[in-house]
């Protein structure tokens, strides 16, 4: 930070509590999700009760940012310093400090300080950073008053829901991470919005439908750690939950795998009688989040489970169907060699889904995938080179209604008049392709690129 400008700000707020209350609560960071509404996810990455490293998600600005920060912590001294080792731009760099001030037995002034340096020194970006330090702060500190103030340990609990599968955590993985696929998957789910700006950092909105026929809208921002877990926090919850965060778990083993799914709530203590009723207290409402989540969790990992397991309960495909698949790939693959855009997308069916993770929002119907593949070849219009799509690795799945899976490698070549060739593009293709007369077309495409 030596190069650019260092700018402070300082934020307090007096809080009826114990310094040692308030103090474990804002050592606890990977408690934070459940407390502090920027706080996405927060992972320990090494450390002890003295100093620690920290990979944190948070929302900053309506945005999605991730960085790494390492921690001292001092419980004599009532301080914690912090300094980011990794910042996310527009933030270069950034360090600070809780400082803790008793003022008796029972209050404390908590003073959070922010010392940061912007990209370039460039005043939008330090507007940009200071109007996300007010923000967050000021959310921070007033859920921190709140946690600790109102520190009645029934208001947060967790719960786990299990199911065994019969089939590959990866199968599993995709069908909780594809959840814009969820309204045609699941029965509880009546809309659903997906964007994923950056790779594996998830916006999701969704509608959901009660037992009792009633629509919850939320939103979440969820993390994506590929086969392994999906976590997750709820940034609009419904009206009688404070905060909510989640994990879906993938455990693989030689029989198959366990998907769990496991919940974090904090109860909003003022909500509960205007929801439930006059006469409800905390335990009434434990009780009926319990039921509420766990029932929908518990229909999306046995609708997970039955995707993950159709490939072991089908069997493999036969070698005509194998050998048809590639003829289509070999077919539609030279349409895109040829520039032949409209010929192309009708490989794909009307309101088929082509999502890569290298953009932010996937194309949508077939007219949108020929304009995206026009206007990528008139980008390409003035570099002169023949282009070649190459599929291998082919494995080919039976999926539910005739459909199958298909995974393959593909690879992009591209040679310029006089040679050499060189590799463009070097990716991982995911589809699901339906039966069309005698042919395929494409109703979900998914390009995983490497090195993204």
């Amino acid at each position: 930070m030596s190069d650019e400008t260092v700018h402070e700000t300082l934020h307090e707020i007096d809080v009826d509590a114990p310094a040692g209350a308030v103090f474990d609560l804002v050592a606890d960071a990977p408690a934070w999700p459940a407390h502090f509404p920027p706080s996405v996810h927060v992972e320990r990455l090494e450390g002890d009760d003295r100093q620690e490293r920290l990979r944190i998600w948070a929302t900053a600005n309506g945005e999605i940012k991730t960085w790494t920060s390492h921690r001292v912590l001092d419980p004599e001294g009532l301080r914690v310093t912090y300094r980011q080792e990794k910042s996310q731009p527009p933030v270069r760099g950034m360090s600070g400090e809780w400082q803790l001030e008793p003022l008796d037995e029972r209050r404390t002034r908590v003073r959070f300080i922010h010392r940061f340096s912007a990209v370039d020194d460039d005043p939008r970006h330090v507007e940009w950073i200071r109007r996300a330090i007010d923000t967050n702060t000021g959310s921070e500190l007033e859920a921190l008053r709140a946690g600790v103030e109102d520190a009645d340990p029934r208001l947060t609990f967790s719960f786990d829901d299990s199911v065994r599968v019969d089939g590959s955590a990866k199968d599993a993985y995709e069908f909780i991470r594809a959840a814009d696929r969820w309204t045609e998957r699941l029965p509880h789910v009546a809309r659903v919005v997906l964007t994923e700006d950056s790779p594996n950092e998830q916006i999701l909105e969704m509608d959901t439908r009660t037992a009792a026929g009633d629509i919850h809208t939320t939103r979440s921002v969820r993390i994506c750690f590929p086969a392994e877990r999906i976590v997750y926090k709820q940034i609009r919850t419904p009206a009688l939950m404070a905060a909510h965060t989640g994990e879906w778990i993938f455990e693989e083993d030689e029989e198959g795998c366990t998907v769990t799914s496991r919940h974090t709530v904090r109860i909003a203590p003022d909500a509960v009688t205007e929801v439930i009723g006059e006469h409800a207290g905390v335990p009434e409402a434990r009780a009926l989040i319990r039921e509420a989540l766990g029932r929908n969790s518990r229909a999306t990992l046995e609708h997970a489970a039955t995707y993950a397991r159709a490939p072991r309960d089908a069997g493999p495909v036969s070698a005509e169907l194998y050998v048809g698949v590639q003829r289509f790939y070999a077919e539609q693959m030279r349409l895109l060699d040829e520039r032949r855009a409209e010929d192309w997308a009708g490989t794909f069916t009307e309101d088929g889904v082509f999502a890569q993770n290298t953009g932010p929002e996937p194309v949508r119907g077939r007219d949108a995938i020929a304009a995206a593949v026009r206007q990528n070849l008139a980008r390409l219009s003035d570099t002169p080179q023949q282009r070649r799509h190459v599929f291998s690795m082919l494995t080919v799945e039976p999926g539910a209604d005739g459909a199958v899976r298909a995974r393959s490698y593909a690879q992009v070549l591209a040679t310029p008049p006089g040679g050499p060739t060189v590799l463009r593009v070097s990716t991982v293709c995911e589809d699901e392709l339906v039966p069309y007369g005698d042919a395929w077309l494409v109703r979900h495409r998914r390009v995983e690129h490497d090195g993204v």
